[in-house]
């Protein structure tokens, strides 16, 4: 009966099982690299939703603040009498929202990391701009003069905040190319957010309101700050697609070499 079962249950000899190692080995392996081509191109397939997502959300907050800068052009009196509460609150909307995604994008492109100086810079920008934004709609009356104090004075950190945009980018980007032409644009604006800021206090006197000629610099700047956000983003969506066509290329090259396949050129 013995005889019988070493018939049935041949001995595995050490070639046969080094083989079958080795194609556990490569079949472990194999299942490895799919696993981290997907988690690669899940990643990137998450980034580009997310800069989709931003660009609508500025896109939006740019046509808000031009929708401003028109309604600005009335009297002080008529925008207090027909539209001073919806004008206020999309302002400070409008300015905490786009704190919040310019935070967000920088964060999420690695230019700025959770235990890098930055984050306290994007921290005081969402911050500032919340604060200023809770106060009003508190009580919209007692609590405006100091939310725009706060709100302007935040915009002036958000102003140089474009430089990030800038000079942490890679250096073969179009933003990087024109890195000090687009400087020169930051420093005019931030210049135009200190006089702002002059202006609203009274310190430069105007002939008309402060409050009106402040508001004609505030939403300008904001729209620039706004062009530079949209721009930044659709160069990393641009990267985004690029990173995605190389994971799957990649996978497919693998594959192919796996099964003895040769693409003729």
């Amino acid at each position: 009966m013995s005889q019988n079962l070493d018939q049935t249950n041949p001995q595995i000899t050490p070639l046969e099982t080094e083989e079958k190692q080795k194609s556990k080995y490569c079949s472990l392996n194999l299942q490895n690299q799919s696993l981290l081509y997907k988690h690669i191109y899940n990643e990137h397939k998450f980034k580009k939703f997310i800069f989709a997502f931003f660009v609508l959300v500025i896109v939006l907050n740019f046509f808000c603040n031009l929708s401003l800068f028109i309604a600005n052009f009335q009297t002080q009196e008529v925008i207090e009498e027909y539209y001073y509460l919806p004008f206020h609150q999309l302002d400070f909307w409008g300015a905490f929202f786009f704190a919040l995604s310019e935070g967000c994008v920088l964060i999420l492109t690695g230019i700025v990391t959770l235990d890098s100086y930055k984050i306290y810079l994007i921290i005081i920008n969402i911050g500032g701009t919340l604060v200023a934004l809770i106060l009003f709609l508190f009580n919209p009356e007692f609590f405006e003069p100091a939310s725009h104090w706060i709100e302007y004075s935040v915009q002036l950190l958000l102003t140089l905040t474009d430089f990030l945009f800038i000079f942490q980018q890679d250096k073969t980007s179009l933003m990087y190319k024109y890195r000090y032409s687009e400087s020169f644009i930051i420093v005019v604006t931030f210049i135009m957010s200190l006089i702002k800021l002059l202006i609203y206090g009274d310190i430069i006197p105007t002939d008309d309101d402060g409050e009106r000629q402040a508001h004609y610099l505030e939403y300008s700047g904001e729209m620039i700050n706004d062009c530079f956000a949209i721009f930044f983003i659709v160069i990393q969506l641009n990267k985004e697609n690029t990173n995605i066509l190389q994971t799957m290329q990649m996978q497919l090259d693998k594959l192919l070499e796996l099964s003895g396949i040769t693409l003729r050129e």
